[in-house]
């Protein structure tokens, strides 16, 4: 997979593939607001505080569905609660957007799905 990749230490406990918000001291934690600007990318394991975890920070990783979701129509996400994502609407952020391939063109909550991790830097209009 092709992925930018940088090591930050946790905040709090953070989940595999859950999406995770930056704090002001530099620190991650698992991100919930799909209205804030603060997701900074994938946690590539688990860990507790003060662990270091990878996170994918661009690029293609797995993360949780937070709900049922079209891949193929579902395709622009962003945070739900606990580092899961959902389809986009008004005023979120997105995170990126699905990678459906013919295996996998739809998902249930806690379910793994591709996307493509790509910070939006405003909210959808």
């Amino acid at each position: 997979m092709n992925q930018i990749i940088n090591t930050f230490i946790c905040a709090s406990a953070v989940t595999e593939f859950a999406l995770v918000a930056i704090d002001s001291a530099g620190k991650i934690a698992v991100a919930t607001d799909p209205t804030a600007n603060t997701i900074i990318g994938v946690a590539q394991r688990a860990g507790s505080a003060g662990d270091a975890v990878d996170v994918v920070i661009s690029g293609l990783t797995r993360v949780i569905a937070g709900g049922s979701l079209t891949l193929t129509s579902d395709t622009v996400l962003s945070v739900t609660t606990a580092g899961a994502v959902q389809a986009a609407s008004s005023t979120h952020y997105p995170i990126g957007f699905t990678v459906p391939n013919i295996n996998q063109l739809s998902a249930s909550a806690n379910e793994q799905i591709l996307v493509c991790f790509n910070r939006g830097l405003a909210p959808l209009a």
